[in-house]
């Protein structure tokens, strides 16, 4: 068994084991268990000793583990998946390990810095934010927002097992203020008009008042987002202090019922005469193709510095 594995199997064990006991919703058991391995004891309170030490017995199968950032955020990934299932949620929070590694990359391409803030003000599980944060070899210093109570519990749950510093807020993500943040980075769940306006526009105008000069904007949205800019008045108010660097067309058979999707990045500086990279990624297992469409984003960066 692999320390991936062996990690998923003490949650889902303990999830269990803790539902006989209090009958409990999923993910207020996985918080139960969650706070018991930080403690490194049962620090719930169950009245039956022999109960408890069977629960110590569950976690002692970790105790001198040395687990990985990735195997950590996998096994919280896949176990909070199932929590979607068992109560019936849509999984839609959850962002696809693939695009927070592509996320990293370009990440990485725009920024030189070794220490960077990042924002994800659409956060949902966290797993996006984690998996960037994993990827990059970088220090981090993590921020992130969503409005969901349990969605902010699981990521603030995954970053103390992680130990990662993380600020997360259970807030509306247009009430946030922060400044000087170095990259923003997010997937936005369908979204239809609120109030006659379309949110992903004004999203994206709100975040971009809290990046700092140079900073970068990592936006993964549905593939028709700029058809809803019929006047050009959004494109108009985003390039006024932002760069439009690239798109990456994600092969729709990433999706499946889903809508298709495409990664936007963007820094905010003025690039002059510099046309932005449009790149349709084939499928994942096609590995030349793939291949060479990383050599173009590349290829791109190399060129415009």
């Amino acid at each position: 068994m692999d320390n991936l594995e062996l990690f998923y199997d003490v949650l889902d064990e303990s999830n269990n084991f803790l539902y006989e006991i209090f009958h409990k919703p999923y993910f207020e058991l996985l918080e139960m268990t969650v706070r018991n391995i930080l403690a490194g004891e049962v620090v719930c309170d169950i009245e039956d000793l022999d109960k408890e030490e069977e629960l110590e017995e569950i976690y002692a199968k970790i105790k001198d583990v040395d687990f990985s950032a990735e195997d950590v955020r996998k096994a919280m990934q896949s176990i909070v998946l199932r929590g979607f299932k068992e109560m019936r949620i849509p999984n839609g929070n959850t962002t696809p390990d693939t695009l927070g590694i592509l996320a990293a990359y370009l990440i990485t391409k725009i920024h030189k810095e070794k220490e960077l803030s990042i924002l994800d003000p659409l956060c949902g599980t966290g797993n996006l934010l984690f998996t960037i944060a994993n990827y990059l070899d970088k220090k981090t210093k993590l921020f992130a927002i969503d409005d969901d109570e349990w969605m902010t519990k699981i990521t603030a749950l995954t970053a103390d097992l992680l130990d990662y510093p993380v600020e997360v807020y259970y807030q509306n993500t247009m009430s946030l203020q922060l400044t000087n943040i170095d990259s923003i980075v997010f997937d936005m769940p369908h979204s239809e008009y609120i109030d006659g306006k379309y949110f992903p526009y004004e999203a994206i105008l709100h975040f971009v008042n809290e990046l700092k000069e140079g900073g970068s904007l990592i936006a993964i949205v549905e593939n028709d987002f700029f058809c809803y800019d019929s006047n050009q008045e959004f494109k108009k108010k985003l390039l006024a202090s932002m760069s439009i660097l690239g798109i990456i067309e994600l092969p729709d058979s990433m999706f499946n019922q889903a809508r298709p999707k495409l990664i936007l990045a963007l820094q905010k500086r003025q690039l002059k005469d510099a046309k932005c990279f449009m790149v349709k990624l084939p499928s994942f297992t096609d590995v030349e193709d793939f291949n060479n469409a990383l050599r173009d984003i590349e290829a791109w960066f190399l060129k415009n510095n």
